[in-house]
């Protein structure tokens, strides 16, 4: 097949649909998963705070398995786009030169481009207000753990080789996030295990690229032939535009609306004011009219103090 005949059959409309509809319906159920993980935990929590729990620990839960599938995504958008120019582009064509001699820089500005991607796609497109920027960036490493499982599945289940390459490019890229001059053994250590708090997340990531992956090539929409990798990054295309149809329909905040904040009684005090009292002559009585003393100075020198000392 020609790339045309791929274009061809990936915008046929109502395998579009039909493949979109099957990444909202697991998408949704990922989500239920997850709000029913946070309910049990919620169990807990102090009753006066449980409300509150759920609500910020759901969204966060929920925004950070948006941000997992954003990041597997912008990091197969470089390796697919790499793939595709590498594999469809005609050798006899003056750009095959031109990538042939400048690939590896520009596979760097592909990677600089991706994550540009990403952040239009969580901070613009998908605003991901409940996600800090420490459980970002934790997420975004646990992004290429995620990746790089991918490759494994691909290489030991499907044993393709042709994407030995990329892994032990990746494998590089991954060690030199991790390692690097003014970086402490211990720094690197903590950054892992901080990332490695979201290996649950990291789970449910692969279960939902893997649904779409078996049902994608079982009904014949996603192709093999055009290679795994590519196949894949499409699917994560679906992924998003579901994640998109779901946070802005607002749909999980009739499951984690928002607390009411606690409504506090506010003592109703009795107070005088004397301003409609009537005035001392309406009584019949005189206003009494203070004046400050006055002393005279010589009336305390002809007093006499009794002097202790004396007796």
């Amino acid at each position: 097949m020609t790339f045309d005949d791929y274009i061809k059959h990936y915008t046929d409309t109502k395998s579009m649909l039909l493949f979109l509809a099957l990444a909202l319906a697991f998408s949704v159920i990922c989500v239920f998963y997850i709000l029913m993980v946070v309910s049990i935990s919620a169990r807990f929590v102090d009753r006066s705070e449980r409300k509150q729990f759920y609500y910020e620990k759901a969204h966060n839960t929920i925004q950070r398995f948006y941000e997992m599938v954003f990041a597997g995504a912008s990091i197969l958008s470089f390796l697919a786009i790499y793939y595709i120019i590498d594999r469809f582009v005609p050798d006899s064509s003056l750009f095959r030169k031109f990538w042939d001699n400048w690939k590896d820089f520009l596979l760097l500005f592909l990677i600089l481009l991706s994550i540009v991607v990403n952040n239009i796609i969580d901070r613009l497109l998908i605003p991901l207000k409940k996600v800090t920027k420490n459980d970002r960036g934790s997420v975004r490493l646990l992004g290429m753990v995620y990746v790089l499982l991918i490759f494994a599945y691909i290489k030991f289940i499907y044993e393709n080789d042709n994407y030995d390459g990329f892994i032990m490019y990746f494998l590089g890229l991954m060690i030199g996030r991790f390692v690097y001059f003014d970086v402490s053994f211990r720094e690197s250590i903590q950054t892992f295990i901080e990332a490695m708090k979201n290996f649950p997340i990291l789970i449910l990531g692969l279960a939902y690229t893997a649904f779409m992956a078996y049902t994608g090539f079982g009904s014949g929409y996603l192709l093999i032939g055009n290679g795994v990798l590519v196949s894949t990054f499409i699917a994560h295309l679906y992924m998003i535009v579901a994640i998109f149809i779901i946070h802005h329909s607002h749909f999980m905040y009739i499951f984690a609306r928002k607390p009411k904040a606690p409504h506090v009684k506010r003592a109703e005090h009795v107070r005088r004011d004397y301003d409609d009292e009537p005035e001392y002559e309406d009584l019949g009585y005189a206003e009494p009219k203070y004046e400050d003393p006055v002393y005279d100075e010589k009336e305390y020198d002809d007093l006499e103090y009794f002097d202790p000392d004396e007796y």
